[in-house]
């Protein structure tokens, strides 16, 4: 089963996810700290669903910087009175961008 261009939709929908939880939640006081900590505990139940589907490698690592970078981007974004679907197509544009950075790089290493 070849499920290599989903790591690029999973990748967009977390960013996106992320983003969307963290504009709403935003809090008022360190926005881009805690919502790095928002992302990165939301991811966490996306990765022990989402590994058994696609692997770890797949998932881990991108959701990762994923969840961390998106959540602090959109915390700063939401502080900044920027409009939510702004904010929200931000995150999945990163999450994509990341997506395909982690996937162009294994490529270099893996041979196939």
């Amino acid at each position: 089963m070849n499920l290599k261009i989903a790591d690029f939709f999973v990748g967009a929908f977390s960013g996106a996810l992320v983003a969307t939880v963290v504009s709403y939640i935003s809090p008022p006081f360190m926005p881009m700290l805690l919502g790095g900590l928002i992302g990165m505990l939301l991811v966490i139940p996306m990765k022990i669903a989402l590994m058994p589907l696609f692997g770890a490698f797949e998932v881990m690592i991108p959701l990762a910087i994923i969840g961390m970078t998106v959540g602090m981007g959109a915390g700063m974004l939401s502080f900044a009175s920027v409009s939510s679907n702004i904010v929200i197509a931000s995150g999945a544009l990163t999450g994509l961008l990341v997506a395909t950075i982690i996937y162009f790089s294994n490529k270099r290493y893996t041979t196939q």
